[in-house]
């Protein structure tokens, strides 16, 4: 894929057993870009018993390179990440997950303003052991242009063992999206998120963050936000509001208006008197059998800039 953020990205893949319905399946995946980052995964699936998991994830992360008009915060981060876990737990819609992961997190060349939030900055290279459980429902009928459906997930994750001095926190994130057509042109797609980051002195590593088109670009707990390129820091309790007014103008081209609004603060008491940021956006999309094609302008209050987001490709 190529866009305007990452120039051109390329994304590898090799997987062994993974048709099998039971039995051992290895998943070895490769993002080639300005921030790479690797993934190995092993599962082992039996019939009528939870499947479980083990991967290993290692990534690089440069924010000294984005715009830090809209960032307040830039680092270069190395982050490794072992996960142990037990997938394939349903209940109707809902696919649950839950297991053990360790964080291990390398942080150099931190620059960062007021706007960080409450976050500590003294342990920079740091490891730590959480407990963790995710669940999410998925019925879009598509992956890019859905016509129908909805999909809504919760994640919870306590981190209960870290390096010497560190504490112990909680993090809490809800999304849902869902797509209402109104006739065969018009699709009216609401969607929100929170991520509530709970403790003291959370690692800077945490950060909540929001910008660009894609999640987890640039870190994982990226939430996309139109109207702020690359990424920019929030602080420790984040909710986002976002809903897209979709026009099919003809067979495979799109027209959308997009609005956003995010709001955050440092503390629950504080959210009522917290800032808020609005952002919109109006984009031509073009679905072709490569990927969609992409072209947006932009704006928010965060920036007061225009903007300018072209992208071509599958997304990843």
């Amino acid at each position: 894929s190529a866009d305007s953020e990452e120039i051109v990205s390329v994304l590898l893949n090799v997987g062994l057993n993974a048709r099998k319905l039971f039995g051992h399946t290895f998943d070895f995946t490769a993002k080639v870009s300005a921030n790479p980052y690797l993934r190995f995964g092993w599962s082992y699936a039996a019939p009528k018993m939870p499947t479980v998991n083990a991967g290993v994830y290692v990534r690089w992360t440069d924010m000294k390179m984005l715009d830090l008009g809209s960032t307040r915060l830039s680092f270069s981060m190395f982050n490794t990440k072992q996960e142990l876990y037990l997938s394939n737990l349903k209940w109707k819609l809902w696919d649950f997950k839950a297991g053990l992961r360790n964080d291990v997190y390398v942080i150099n060349d931190v620059r960062a303003s007021e706007f960080t939030g409450d976050y500590d900055f003294t342990h920079l290279k740091a490891d730590y052991l959480s407990v963790f459980a995710d669940v999410r429902a998925d019925t879009f009928d598509k992956g890019y242009f859905p016509t129908r459906g909805f999909t809504a997930g919760a994640s919870y994750a306590w981190s209960f063992v870290g390096s010497e001095g560190l504490s112990n926190f909680h993090i809490l994130t809800v999304d849902a999206k869902g797509v209402v057509p109104i006739g065969k042109i018009f699709a009216f797609i609401p969607s929100f998120n929170v991520r509530f980051l709970m403790g003291n002195n959370i690692p800077v590593a945490y950060f909540n963050a929001v910008g660009g088109s894609l999640p987890g670009r640039y870190v994982d707990q990226q939430i996309p936000f139109v109207g702020i390129n690359n990424v920019a820091a929030t602080r420790n309790i984040l909710t986002l509001f976002r809903t897209d007014f979709r026009f099919k103008i003809a067979k495979n081209h799109y027209i959308t208006g997009i609005a956003n609004y995010f709001r955050d603060s440092d503390t629950f008491k504080g959210y009522v008197n917290g800032p808020g940021y609005v952002g919109a956006a109006v984009e031509y999309s073009y679905n072709t059998i490569f990927g969609p094609l992409t072209f947006n302008v932009h704006w928010s209050d965060l920036t007061n800039k225009v903007g300018v987001y072209v992208s071509a490709g599958y997304n990843f």
